[in-house]
């Protein structure tokens, strides 16, 4: 059975590579995946070659203008890997949006509308078992010049007890 990690680098690599290339070929993107530990009640980060259920994993993404000018309106994209959750709070920096598609992203946290039995609608949260990406606006991003941002998950299922991809 392979861990459940590699199907999260190999899905948040896909989704990094194609945002950076989108946004311009100056900029690059990495992306980092460590395992949290809890060392006398502080975080402690550690290499994740591999993960299981129950472990909480950090997804950093470090993006660079390797370019001689500034790139604007440049949008960082940390997916959300299948068979984990997002853990509320844990977007840095804060003012992520997320999204349950990868597609449409709004302000955290997410809600639907929910019609009800007799026809009225009320807003709902949106279960964090259902973000699949957070995105942050950089804004401009000056040559030379680097952001970070990063999440973290828990992962939830083990890879074999994923559903398949028709």
């Amino acid at each position: 059975m392979k861990p459940l990690l590699s199907l999260c680098f190999f899905a948040a690599s896909l989704a990094l590579g194609q945002a950076a290339l989108a946004q311009s070929p100056i900029v690059t993107s990495q992306l980092r995946a460590q395992r949290v530990e809890m060392v006398d009640g502080k975080a402690v980060l550690e290499p994740a070659a591999e993960g299981k259920p129950g472990d909480v994993i950090e997804y950093s993404s470090t993006y660079r203008n390797g370019g001689t000018a500034a790139v604007a309106k440049l949008l960082a994209t940390v997916p959300v890997p299948p068979g984990t959750t997002f853990i509320a709070g844990s977007a840095e920096p804060a003012q992520a949006q997320a999204s349950t598609d990868g597609t449409r992203f709004a302000p955290m946290p997410l809600t639907r509308t929910v019609r009800q039995p007799d026809g009225s609608e009320r807003k709902e949260p949106v279960p964090l078992t259902e973000y699949r990406a957070l995105r942050w606006e950089i804004g401009t991003l000056a040559a030379g010049g680097s952001a970070v941002v990063s999440l973290r998950v828990h992962i939830d299922l083990p890879a074999a007890a994923l559903p398949a991809k028709p």
